[in-house]
């Protein structure tokens, strides 16, 4: 249970992070502008006040020499309106030698507002389509003979039910060229089965044996073996109905459009953990709990392979697991997994 809870809260970590990184691109778009702007209109109030000054220390001069006596009020006023229009004159100049720079920021602003991206930022942006996931993904399992390896539908003898929860974080790698429609995918996660014995059995351990007995106290509200393992998954996936993009005279695979795939692959595991637990009433309590690791009876290395089928990144899965969950220490018929179920990408960043 640690493991997993400590998986889980990385994954929401990730999560928010992939979040807060989804509009990443736009914002620092964005604080671009802004920042060029906010730096034309900072050389425009440097030159205006620049120039304004030099012009106050030139009309001092003026309004000393009047009240000196030297000039008249007359030549004062006609003074001050050529100092006036000769610093007019000079700070039109140099905004204008900045009016280039207003322009270009103008025409991006526009450009972005009205049709988004340039061709030649959008064909840097897009390159090979690589990613990294975060997939959450729940089945169906169910324990099969060896010798019926692919009878899901069997009603096993000892369990009642059973399923399987996998967290990965799982990185996505184009292969090939930018208009290929194949796709490796890799990563590592953690993957929990759950068993739930038959009524009124529990799972339980004696003489180094794991296997499945009645159970005598008075009434038992639930019961389970939960095994996990830190999972190593590997697949190719296929684009059956690829849409393309073309950007400046070059086609891209455009993997924002929903499209069907389909996917191949195997996968490996090794078990961090597994116990067992069941709870229980008695003439003393309705709330006892029992709670056991397992010593033997479980595989601890896990291998298998994988075919999926997807739309619009949720897809369904078939898993079959060619090592035996469960070994010769366990006092079960059936031993080999087998597993249906749907895989959610859950965040892509």
């Amino acid at each position: 249970m640690k493991n997993t809870i400590l998986l889980s809260a990385l994954m929401l970590t990730a999560s928010v992070m992939a979040f807060s990184q989804d509009n990443k691109s736009s914002r620092q778009q964005y604080e671009t502008l802004n920042m060029r702007i906010n730096s034309y209109m900072a050389k425009i109030d440097s030159i205006v006040s620049s120039e304004k000054k030099k012009m106050n220390e030139e009309l001092d001069v003026i309004d000393k020499d009047f009240k000196d006596g030297k000039i008249s009020a007359e030549e004062k006023k006609s003074h001050s309106n050529e100092i006036a229009l000769k610093y007019e004159t000079i700070i039109n100049e140099k905004v204008d030698g900045q009016k280039e720079s207003f322009e270009e920021i103008t025409r991006e602003r526009v450009r972005k507002s009205v049709f988004g991206k340039s061709a030649d930022e959008k064909k840097n942006e897009m390159n090979l389509l690589n990613s990294m996931d975060i997939v959450i993904s729940g089945g169906y399992l169910n324990l099969t003979e060896k010798s019926e390896p692919f009878d899901f539908f069997n009603k096993p003898e000892e369990i009642r039910s059973g399923s399987s929860l996998s967290y990965q974080l799982r990185f996505q790698m184009q292969v090939g060229a930018y208009t290929s429609p194949v796709f490796l995918n890799f990563g590592l996660g953690v993957r929990a089965d759950i068993y739930n014995a038959k009524k009124s059995t529990v799972f339980a351990q004696g003489n180094e044996k794991l296997f499945i007995t009645e159970f005598t106290p008075k009434k038992l509200k639930y019961t389970k073996l939960k095994a996990e393992y830190l999972e190593i998954p590997l697949e190719m996936q296929f684009v059956l109905n690829p849409k393309y993009v073309e950007y400046d005279g070059e086609k891209f695979l455009d993997d924002s459009k929903r499209q069907w795939r389909i996917g191949a692959g195997i996968y490996g595991g090794v078990k961090i953990g597994s116990r067992i637990k069941y709870k229980y009433e008695n003439e003393e309590s309705s709330k006892n709990v029992f709670r056991q690791r397992v010593e033997n009876g479980i595989n601890p290395f896990l291998f298998g392979a994988k075919l999926s089928i997807g739309y619009a990144g949720i897809s369904l899965y078939v898993k079959k697991d060619l090592t035996p969950i469960f070994n010769d220490d366990a006092l079960m018929n059936n031993k080999n997994g087998l597993q249906i179920g749907l895989e959610v990408f859950n965040l892509t960043f």
